[in-house]
């Protein structure tokens, strides 16, 4: 599963990705909500995994721009 997190916390980020991996997913990793916007809505991601508070825009702001996109990837958050 190719998963999409969005986190700006370094430990929470490598954490994630670390139990990720164990278990046989790639998960790549962005701090900025811009950005994760950018990549879903041009790449194939199975799962958006989304923090709210970003040091640019918030999480809701993410989710609503994915949803004007059309993107219809899962997302926890």
């Amino acid at each position: 599963m190719r998963i999409l997190q969005v986190e700006d916390d370094p430990f929470v980020a490598e954490s994630t990705e670390k139990m990720l991996a164990t278990k046989g997913h790639r998960c790549e990793t962005t701090p900025y909500g811009e950005d994760a916007v950018a990549r879903a809505t041009t790449e194939a991601f199975d799962l958006i995994l989304l923090d709210i508070m970003l040091p640019d825009i918030d999480g809701y702001e993410v989710l609503r721009r994915l949803g004007q996109s059309g993107v219809t990837t899962p997302v926890v958050i």
